[in-house]
């Protein structure tokens, strides 16, 4: 069963910045991280508890909610700047 999704505020807003091709490739990579959140690489150290997953040169960060079957879509961004 698919878990459901969460686009923060943050989210939302970087991803109206990017270029309309790569905004495209990102909702697509959202559906498929619906359907399996697991597919992404697990984070340690300060971004802990968080997962990230690779669409080009971006990275999107995001949370799973087990209990509730939900992905939190925190950020979007360039990798060079994501994790500032």
């Amino acid at each position: 069963m698919p878990y459901k999704a969460a686009l923060t505020r943050n989210f939302l807003r970087q991803l109206k910045k990017l270029p309309e091709n790569v905004k495209n490739r990102v909702l697509k990579a959202v559906d498929e991280l619906i359907c399996n959140p697991f597919l992404g690489v697990r984070l340690r150290g300060e971004l802990g508890g968080r997962w990230r997953w690779r669409v080009g040169k971006y990275r999107i960060i995001y949370r799973i909610d087990q209990t509730s079957k939900l992905v939190i879509f925190l950020d979007v961004d360039l990798r060079k700047k994501i994790y500032e």
